[in-house]
């Protein structure tokens, strides 16, 4: 038993050892050889530019929708190293019981990862170069930053991409002008933006509205009884030829 304990002790100081050796080789790498962060910013601020969009920085994202789409795309996100080790095991399980790539695990980082340099192809090298990527760009970025270049660069359908292009394509005005109700039913809609086009289907934009919602309240951010008023706000939807609705559940 002793030596079993002897052994089990030694392995485990092994481990981490490399695990230090690892993670400080990783730091060298992204601060000083791939600056993923440099990488990152560049190209979504470049694409911002060529689209002529209103880049929001993290304070002009307005509090609602940025805790709407943490509490749905990745509630450690503040916590997390870039990369959220429980949602990985979870995506592993459900591949393996569905005999294929089904289930993402992505943290915010890790789409924005996806987003600016790697695409959506699903394979496990480019799982795993997201991932490390990820972990570099927590190391080397702030979160507030991850966030605010994620909602200004990811697609919400009908050509608009970034929340400030969203929110003028479909209710005609800027964030900070939507109630909570239209924040949360554009946070929603980056998850399959033509399923949950609210031109296309306004109930299946609303019923995911409404997950978003559920999220918020399993998270704690809101209480029941907040939700439910914030999915009673109008909807105050915007048509490319200038039409106007408003709809109200």
């Amino acid at each position: 038993m002793f030596r079993l304990l002897k052994w089990f002790i030694s392995f485990a100081g092994i481990i981490a050892v490399l695990c230090v050796i690892l993670f400080g080789a990783m730091d060298v790498y992204f601060h000083k050889v791939n600056r993923i962060d440099e990488r990152v910013r560049d190209i979504i601020m470049t694409r911002a530019a060529a689209r002529h969009e209103t880049f929001l920085s993290y304070d002009q994202i307005p509090v609602t929708f940025r805790d709407a789409v943490i509490a749905t795309e990745d509630r450690r996100f503040y916590s997390d190293p870039g990369i959220d080790p429980i949602g990985i095991v979870r995506s592993i399980v459900v591949d393996v019981q569905r005999d294929g790539y089904v289930e993402g695990g992505s943290t915010i980082t890790q789409q924005l990862v996806d987003d600016a340099m790697l695409g959506q192809q699903k394979t496990l090298k480019r799982k795993l170069l997201q991932a490390f990527y990820a972990i570099g760009l927590y190391d080397t970025m702030s979160k507030p930053e991850v966030f605010a270049l994620y909602a200004n660069d990811v697609y919400f359908g009908n050509g608009a991409y970034g929340l400030n292009s969203a929110a003028e394509r479909y209710f005609g005005r800027s964030p900070a002008q939507l109630n909570e109700g239209e924040l949360t039913m554009l946070a929603g809609i980056p998850n399959a933006p033509s399923v949950y086009d609210p031109y296309h289907s306004m109930q299946l934009a609303r019923e995911r509205q409404q997950i978003v919602l559920d999220n918020m309240v399993d998270d704690g951010m809101i209480s029941s009884a907040e939700a439910k008023q914030i999915f009673a706000e109008p909807i105050r939807l915007v048509g490319a030829a200038g039409w106007n609705a408003t709809f109200r559940p």
